[in-house]
């Protein structure tokens, strides 16, 4: 795998489907680059858990769990800049007074700037891979 020297993050996208997670940066020659981790363990609605659940992808590639290249992501992803870029949500999508928001990670990502919420999203990234609940042997004893 060809891994970059640097990551500038401009977007990020948060499912609410268990948190998957999807961040899109530009590498240092301007590529695009993305980090994907899915915390849908049943996407397809049966009881069988998705394979890919819990599990850390760089540009649609697994990354193996506790690797020397899954350290070197993760130190990329801590020492990324970021450049958010506004993407306009459609008039159904937009949050107008009264509303309720559940849970903590939500009402920072309904109130927080674009910065805020895309240095949210990368942390919470790194905070999951690297917790003792990241990997497939905790994500089956959770089963």
């Amino acid at each position: 795998m060809n891994v970059p020297s640097r990551l500038t993050f401009y977007s990020a996208e948060y499912a609410l489907d268990g948190g998957s997670t999807r961040l899109y940066a530009w590498d240092e020659n301007g590529a695009e680059r993305r980090v994907y981790l899915p915390r849908n363990f049943y996407s397809d609605g049966s009881s069988v858990p998705c394979q890919r659940a819990g599990l850390l992808y760089f540009d649609d590639e697994r990354i193996p769990v506790r690797s020397a290249l899954e350290s070197d992501l993760l130190r990329l992803l801590r020492e990324a800049m970021l450049a958010p870029c506004s993407v306009p949500r459609p008039g159904e999508m937009k949050l107008t007074p009264p509303f309720t928001v559940v849970g903590k990670d939500l009402e920072k990502l309904v109130r927080g700037t674009e910065e805020e919420n895309l240095r949210l999203l990368v942390q919470s990234v790194i905070t999951y891979v690297e917790s003792d609940a990241y990997g497939p042997a905790r994500i089956a004893q959770q089963l």
